[in-house]
């Protein structure tokens, strides 16, 4: 079963999907779109949380949040695919609010309410991680 429903586009942007790309808008085309914004998304958060268990809940299991990046970026996807000319300005704007958000989850400097990845035995993995905002001048202690 595919991670986004029609319903999902109904709450956004079904018709306007419908009246602008109509010329050149295909399901197949959707389906390449979200199959596209799906991997992108993975690849930001695959760091730090379990994108298989993330990808694989249906109907009101999955994070409202996490659906609504990957229709962001679908349709992202989908415009600059068809008629690159003719996209909405806030489509490319909700789509940059999109990477910047998963940029900084990935940086550590986000969080989000996903399932963290696990080790063999179940466990979820916690790492820590030591930063500075100064840069190191030399590696002497």
């Amino acid at each position: 079963m595919a991670f986004l429903t029609e319903d999902d586009y109904t709450v956004l942007v079904r018709n306007e999907i419908k009246n602008i790309l109509l010329e050149n808008y295909t399901e197949d085309k959707l389906r390449a779109a979200e199959q596209m914004a799906i991997a992108q998304v993975k690849n930001y958060l695959s760091g730090k949380y379990d994108v298989a268990e993330i990808f694989e809940q249906e109907d009101e299991n999955r994070n409202s949040h996490i659906v609504m990046i990957v229709i962001d970026c679908a349709l992202y996807h989908l415009y600059t695919s068809t008629v690159p000319k003719r996209m909405p300005e806030i489509r490319s704007l909700r789509y940059q609010d999109a990477i910047d958000w998963l940029k900084l989850v990935a940086k550590g400097e986000a969080t989000a309410d996903l399932p963290g990845k696990k080790d063999d035995d179940g466990n979820e993995l916690e790492g820590i991680k030591f930063s500075s905002k100064y840069k190191s001048n030399n590696q002497r202690w």
